[in-house]
């Protein structure tokens, strides 16, 4: 554009910043902005928030408040929508008491506060338990004149449903009530969850009748919520009457439907029943995703048939259905808990040449795999192998190579891995733990950690 003698103006740098921050690329977006400035332009708090707003998004918390700090620096003042952009981020990572200190900041600097803001207080409070303080946080609010908005309700309802107190819950559906706010789907959604979480299936099915009474349609993830229960409690028979019904009046199931039941089905046994379901997946035009490949390959691995799970997987790659870390995961830990180590390590290996990353998980499969197959100096020179791979062992890795040690007879190796994995802040799980007890009762001597 410049070569061609065109000058961009301010808009036309804003609308660049804000698509390299759209596909998270926030290297690019920070070093555009030092463009803009070498150009003659000076980037405004809109440019300013789009790249504070990016970095926020993708972890880079101290990043944020660096440019954060810019903005003020050089006479600008932020809005409300960058304050809301950071809150969001420290709420992400954790950090709700120093999110709080900065709502603090605002209230201090004459900012006013919206209920975004709070909301997402609430929610970051809700999702880490500490409902007392999410409701706190309400009546902060409600002094600060900002009256609380379904959405408000909605956390918190959800909140007190995933922790089973259902009534609770209900109470805040009468506040919203009083406030002359109607519940909406994901009002009674909640509800359904809730209900569900607590294997009360008929009052599940209660809250989908008084949300047609109320006028409120419920949605595919109203049934999804229910099939789902009825699967968890075992109930597939139930599960699949409504799944019929929504098949013949809508709202039409979806590939979450599908991965409920085939997966309830294989918990279950129902081995045909599954990949006759899955047969109608396919004649309904939904296509199977990867979470429905990894289901089936899990299934067919679990009730013992290995072969094929194998076929499924060889033709799932050679139709060209892109295959994550996931479904390798699954198969890898269906051949290493059959015995069949050796096809085990040629998928791991495979993993490099599909351009897959084993992940912590995929790595402590395979050191099981290894020990079981009595081969602790493979499992062991994989498990070092993690940290050239970028990824660390975690505290079951450790349990599993110190197990394996123990149950190969290599006591000696085993001991100082313990003593490693002490080291490092990780502590022995129930079964190391008892393997670790038995040897010292096996022993005349004491054994130090």
């Amino acid at each position: 554009m410049v070569e061609k003698g065109y000058q961009p103006d301010l808009i036309t740098y804003n609308i660049i910043l804000n698509g390299l921050c759209k596909i998270g690329n926030t290297d690019r977006a920070v070093r555009f902005l030092r463009l803009m400035e070498e150009r003659g332009f000076k980037p405004n708090v809109v440019a300013y928030g789009t790249v504070i707003d990016c970095l926020g998004k993708n972890g880079l918390l101290k990043e944020a408040f660096d440019l954060f700090s810019e903005l003020k620096a050089k006479g600008n003042r932020p809005d409300i929508v960058i304050y809301n952009c950071l809150i969001h981020a420290m709420c992400n990572l954790g950090q709700q008491k120093e999110a709080r200190r900065l709502l603090n900041e605002m209230i201090d600097n004459n900012i006013s506060l919206d209920v975004i803001t709070y909301n997402i207080l609430i929610d970051a409070y809700c999702k880490e338990g500490m409902i007392c303080e999410a409701m706190n946080i309400v009546r902060t609010m409600r002094k600060q004149g900002i009256e609380p908005d379904v959405v408000t309700y909605n956390i918190l309802v959800d909140a007190y449903c995933k922790e089973g107190m259902i009534s609770k819950a209900e109470d805040i559906g009468d506040m919203m009530r009083k406030q002359g706010i109607e519940p909406d789907v994901v009002t009674y959604n909640a509800f359904i969850e809730g209900h569900c979480l607590q294997n009360k299936m008929d009052k599940a099915r209660k809250v989908i009748q008084l949300m047609i009474k109320d006028g409120c349609a419920p949605d595919l993830h109203s049934y999804n919520a229910i099939i789902n229960g009825y699967c968890k409690a075992k109930r597939l028979d139930e599960a699949m009457e409504l799944f019929y019904e929504i098949s013949r009046i809508g709202p039409t199931p979806d590939n979450v439907t599908y991965n409920i039941l085939i997966q309830g089905m294989f918990q279950l046994g129902r081995v045909v029943a599954a990949c006759k379901l899955l047969g109608k997946m396919f004649a309904s035009g939904l296509v199977p995703s990867q979470v429905t490949c990894s289901i089936l390959l899990d299934g067919l691995c679990k009730c013992g048939i290995l072969n094929e799970a194998l076929k499924i997987f060889h033709v799932m790659r050679n139709s060209g259905l892109e295959l994550d870390i996931i479904v390798y995961t699954v198969l890898i830990d269906g051949l290493c808990k059959a015995g069949h180590i050796e096809g085990a390590k040629e998928l791991f290996h495979e993993l490099s040449v599909e351009g897959l990353k084993p992940d912590v998980y995929t790595y402590t499969i395979m050191i099981y795999g290894f020990c079981k197959g009595g081969l602790p100096d493979a499992a062991y020179k994989l498990f070092k192998s993690m940290g050239d791979n970028e990824c660390l062992p975690d505290s079951i890795s450790y349990n599993v190579m110190i197990q394996g040690y123990f149950r190969n007879s290599n006591t000696s190796k085993a001991t100082q891995l313990l003593a490693e994995m002490v080291d490092k802040g990780f502590s022995a799980d129930l079964c190391t733990a008892t393997l670790y007890v038995d040897l010292l009762l096996r022993s005349d001597k004491s054994i130090l950690i």
